[in-house]
């Protein structure tokens, strides 16, 4: 194979599952935030945290964390130890760097409707299957957003 070619797409996979794994990191820290700071949520825990998360995003982060090792190991048998270093420092920096800049106290306004949509969208499958408990739960944690001060980013 073409060295230059692996170089290439070693570069553009590290940089690419960098803003991958930045994205989903700010949304698992804006459900923390909003998911601490509805009414009911216990001080000094991750409250309602995994109540509100949605379902895709952790099939998204283990994909990301699967390709990431794909790519590492990839970038090390063909391109040696140089091509891991490289790899490794282009996906922290562009994880951190994509990061930093999606995340925010209050959480955007992007992260604040897809979790508000996600527990929409949750409560209506619940209902549709007869779940009537677990619909109930979800319309209480949705009811509890549209009361919190994260509302407003809707």
């Amino acid at each position: 194979m073409d060295s230059a070619l692996i170089w290439i797409t070693v570069i553009i996979s590290a940089a690419a599952l960098g803003g991958h794994g930045a994205y989903y990191g700010a949304l698992a820290d804006a459900c923390l935030k909003i998911g601490t700071g509805l009414d009911g949520a216990s001080k000094g825990t991750t409250g309602f945290q995994d109540a509100i998360t949605p379902p895709e995003s952790t099939n998204a982060r283990a994909t990301n964390w699967v390709l990431t090792i794909l790519m590492l190991f990839v970038s090390w048998y063909f391109l040696g130890v140089v091509g891991l270093s490289y790899s490794v420092i282009i996906r922290l920096l562009t994880s951190v760097l994509v990061g930093s800049g999606m995340k925010s106290a209050p959480p955007k306004k992007h992260f604040c409707r897809s979790i508000y949509r996600s527990m929409a969208r949750r409560e209506a499958d619940f209902v549709k299957s007869s779940d009537q408990l677990r619909a109930d739960a979800m319309r209480d944690l949705r009811q509890r957003y549209e009361r919190s001060p994260f509302a407003s980013q809707l």
